[in-house]
């Protein structure tokens, strides 16, 4: 008898990612990803997401998937979704039943940070930990929590909602974001038309500039790990999102912060796969 292999789908603020996934956590098929944006709204996802499920039943090798799970941005609860600032046009969106319209698959929803928290405390950097935070650094700031080897999702399924955490006056996400980083370079005297991406080579190639932004943005990402390590007490916070790639230009105060304490530091083991593993996993055994 084959493996089963359960689908994982990852929405984001610039991505829409989806793979097969085995119960040992690992792809089964190819990552499969199509790009989304501020203007990506319902007609988009219904579209996209039967195509790419088309897509990777013909990559399974004839093996059928069980379940899909579906990690989103925004605050996930009975009705539509909230609070999708990087996705404004599925905010108020019933999701749940757009895809259950796409799809004739079994159904899961989560919040994207906390699939990838999901997928990091079972297969990957946190693996084995009853306690975890996971932070995604991105396009915006996300965050999930497990207690106990639990999910945790608060009263009103807002628990790590962490990006509007105030911070000199404005949303925390506004400094530890990619636009953040591009922000504190423009305030440096850099381009304020460049991406978090140039910043990092430009910082690796000693632009003062751009070193700067990126120490600013290590002290807030530091601030913000103490009030973690203080409310929650984790054995590991774990970081992820496309800016941990540049972890070499903000980390090292941070890992220094925490080495030999009870809450250790720790980077993705999964990468951009995260998302989907955690949203696959949701539904496995």
């Amino acid at each position: 008898m084959s493996e089963p292999r359960y689908l994982g789908l990852d929405l984001g603020g610039t991505h829409l990612r989806i793979a097969a996934v085995s119960l040992k956590g690992a792809l089964a098929s190819p990552l499969l990803s199509v790009p989304t944006g501020p203007d990506f709204g319902p007609d988009d996802l219904y579209r996209d997401v039967r195509a790419l499920v088309e897509r990777i039943a013909g990559e399974a090798n004839g093996r059928r998937p069980l379940t899909l799970g579906f990690a989103t941005v925004g605050v996930v609860g009975p009705g539509p979704l909230t609070q999708c600032g990087n996705l404004p046009r599925l905010d108020g969106v019933d999701v749940a039943a757009l895809l259950r319209g796409a799809v004739s698959l079994p159904l899961a929803i989560e919040n994207d940070a906390r699939c990838f928290t999901l997928a990091e405390a079972r297969f990957g950097a946190a693996r084995g930990a009853r306690h975890v935070v996971g932070l995604t650094l991105g396009t915006g700031l996300g965050a999930g929590v497990i207690v106990d080897g639990r999910l945790h999702r608060g009263a009103a399924s807002e628990a790590g909602e962490i990006y509007r955490i105030p911070l000199r006056g404005e949303p925390i996400e506004r400094f530890l974001s990619g636009g953040g980083v591009v922000r504190a370079y423009a305030a440096a005297g850099g381009d304020a038309g460049t991406d978090s991406e140039r910043v990092a080579e430009a910082a690796r190639a000693g632009d003062g500039r751009a070193l700067a932004a990126w120490r600013s943005f290590g002290q807030d990402l530091l601030f913000l790990a103490e009030v973690v390590s203080a409310l929650v007490d984790p054995e590991v916070i774990v970081l992820g999102g496309s800016l941990v790639l540049a972890h070499d230009l903000f980390g090292p105060p941070l890992e220094s912060r925490f080495a030999g304490g009870c809450t250790r530091v720790a980077w993705s083991a999964l990468g951009a796969a995260a998302g989907v593993i955690g949203a696959a996993a949701l539904q496995m055994p």
